[in-house]
């Protein structure tokens, strides 16, 4: 049996919890265990709040990073993870949230697939083209087969042809006047940010936007306002202190802001704890987020 299959299994035969509740209610009339029954109803109902609820709330989060020395109001969002948990329906829910916000721009900081074989990618991340504000793009380890499979090449075609800039390995102004750079997938060894140094130094304060926030940690240039990125998920299932120990950074990236010592010295990022779903199709304590950052100087 192949992963695909498991974590299908896994997602459609969590509806079996109602049927066992439905079980439990009848021996709870028996008036034999009570007390343990209790308790399992309860974990019943924490499982179904974050395998069939929270995972579908859209939470919008307001921050106001100052001192940043350029001014911009960003919807950050990352992790959506397209495929095996989540479909195109939850997409254009997030699109529709997104542009709700009056923002100068989207920045999507990669693993926007999960195991998303069979589909059509442009037919998947067909809502993007929906979005009001310009969209920037890296990919994350879930597209670039860390783990795989490598969808690299259709990806960046499918974002291509509903408007999403992917910036990996780039500089540009947009339209505000906004600088940005790109960093690629960490795991996968593309997030070499030596191309921020030297003749395409950096022009002004630049914003980077990254799918690891411990790719921040290599960064040796000045002028950079904020590191942008995504990958912790927060812990996903946020039990506390538990959380931490499933936290994929080297360095102790969780979510929110965080002020590093990197290798050039200290270093600004921001990690959002995502939208979509790994491992266990569920969420706890961190429903899927967009950071609404309001960038001033």
């Amino acid at each position: 049996m192949d992963k695909v299959m498991i974590k299908q299994l896994l997602f459609h035969g969590s509806w079996l919890v109602f049927p066992a509740i439905v079980w439990l209610l009848w021996r709870w009339r028996k008036r034999q265990h009570r007390a343990a029954i209790a308790v399992l109803l309860l974990g019943c109902g924490v499982f179904i709040w974050a395998r069939f609820i929270e995972p579908q709330m859209i939470v919008i989060k307001y921050t106001g990073l100052e001192g940043t020395g350029t001014a911009a109001r960003i919807a950050l969002v990352s992790d959506i993870h397209l495929g095996v948990y989540k479909d195109r329906r939850f997409l254009e829910r997030l699109v529709e949230r997104i542009n709700e916000q009056d923002v100068h721009a989207v920045a999507i900081a990669g693993d926007l697939t999960y195991e998303p074989q069979g589909r059509s990618l442009e037919d998947l991340f067909a809502p993007l083209a929906n979005l009001r504000a310009p969209a920037f793009a890296v990919l994350g380890n879930h597209d670039q087969q860390q783990p795989g499979p490598d969808i690299d090449k259709p990806l960046r075609a499918a974002l291509a042809a509903h408007g999403v800039h992917v910036i990996e390995g780039r500089l540009l102004r947009d339209a505000n006047g906004v600088h940005w750079a790109g960093l690629g997938d960490r795991w996968a060894g593309r997030d070499d940010s030596r191309f921020l140094q030297g003749g395409q130094a950096l022009q002004g304060p630049t914003i980077i936007l990254a799918h690891n926030p411990d790719s921040a940690m290599q960064v040796c240039a000045g002028n950079v306002a904020i590191v942008l990125a995504g990958h912790t998920h927060g812990g996903q299932i946020r039990i506390p202190w538990l959380y931490r120990k499933v936290i994929p950074s080297a360095y102790g990236f969780d979510r929110g802001e965080q002020v590093m010592q990197g290798a050039c010295g200290p270093i600004r990022v921001f990690t959002t704890s995502g939208a979509g779903e790994i491992g266990l199709p569920m969420r706890l304590f961190n429903p899927p987020t967009i950071d609404i950052l309001q960038l001033s100087p």
